[in-house]
Parts: C-alpha cells; sequence; structure tokens
C-alpha cells in the first residue's frame, strides 16, 4: 500500500511539473509575442485625421470618403522599408504621419509629412535615372494608393497637384541627377 502511495505521489508531481513547464513556456511565449510588434499593421483611416494630413487638406468630404474606400493605411515602425523602385508597381505612397527616408545611391534624404517628400512612387520612381527605396525612419502612418485610383481620384478633381509639382521638383533632384 505505501509503494502504491508512493506511485501515485510520484505520478502527481511528474504532472504537476509538466503543468507547470506547459504553462510556463506558453506565458514565455506570449510575453516575447508581445514584446515585438509586427513591422507593418494595418490601420483605420479617420476622415477627422485625414482631412488634417497636409497632402488631402484641399478635399472636399466626398473626395477624402473617396480616398478611404480606395486606399490602405499602415501604421509602420522604423527602420521598415515599404517600397523599392525596383519593383514599382505605379501605387502612390503618402506619408500621413512620421517620418521616412528614400534612400538613393548612397545617400539618405528624410522628410516628414509637411515637406516636398511626404510622397512617393508613380511620377517620381517610374523612369528614374537613380534607383531608390523608401525606409521609414520613426514611427509612422502611411497610406498606399495604387496607380490607377490615384489617377481616378485626380480625373476626379482631387486637387493634389500641388504636393505633386513639389514633390517632381524634390525627386527629380535626388533621382534625376544632370549629367
Amino acid at each position: 500500500m505505501s509503494r502504491q502511495l508512493s506511485l501515485i505521489r510520484f505520478s502527481l508531481v511528474v504532472l504537476a511539473a509538466g503543468a507547470l513547464f506547459l504553462l510556463l513556456a506558453n506565458y514565455a511565449y506570449s510575453f516575447t509575442g508581445r514584446q515585438k510588434a509586427p513591422a507593418m499593421q494595418a490601420s483605420v483611416t479617420y476622415l477627422y485625421l485625414l482631412r488634417k494630413t497636409p497632402f488631402f487638406t484641399r478635399l472636399t468630404t466626398v473626395q477624402l470618403r473617396d480616398v478611404i474606400a480606395h486606399a490602405q493605411e499602415w501604421e509602420v515602425q522604423p527602420g521598415t522599408a515599404i517600397a523599392d523602385s525596383a519593383y514599382d508597381d505605379g501605387a502612390i505612397w503618402i506619408l500621413l504621419d512620421g517620418g521616412w527616408q528614400v534612400e538613393a545611391d548612397g545617400k539618405v534624404y528624410p522628410a516628414l509629412h509637411d515637406e516636398a517628400g511626404k510622397w512617393y512612387g508613380g511620377p517620381a520612381t517610374q523612369g528614374a535615372a537613380v534607383a531608390s527605396r523608401l525606409v521609414v525612419s520613426q514611427h509612422s502612418y502611411v497610406m498606399r494608393i495604387s496607380g490607377a485610383e490615384f489617377a481616378r481620384l485626380r480625373q476626379q478633381g482631387a486637387d493634389v497637384d500641388t504636393h505633386l509639382r513639389l514633390g517632381e521638383a524634390y525627386y527629380g533632384r535626388i533621382l534625376r541627377p544632370a549629367g
């Protein structure tokens, strides 16, 4: 009888140790999983915030709603490359908040959401003499609009021409060097 009790006690100790191990392993996995955020995470675009974003301040409420319906907003962590001229699909990336940098020809060109480099892609990178990539430099929110949707928005009167001209001049200096 004492041998049976010892065997039962031993079995219970082994089961308890196994359960404790599984519990600790699960906790450690979930803790480390929460510590590292994904580099890019889909985000919700709010009309009242988009209205205050420099690239979109001249759009009507109807146009802003159209942008929201046909674009994707992302929350992006620093150091994340989000676009590369070598894989240009004609999409336009717009910096809503934060900062990013264009890396081209061994140089870095930083921009914030209220500067000429607040958009990237499409006419800026297609046919450029210098290859480039776009890397987020601080916690940011960015928006991607396909080239076709962006062209449609412009055809329907979305007033972004001033921003495009400023950006084209900016990118012309860094991606289409003279000589």
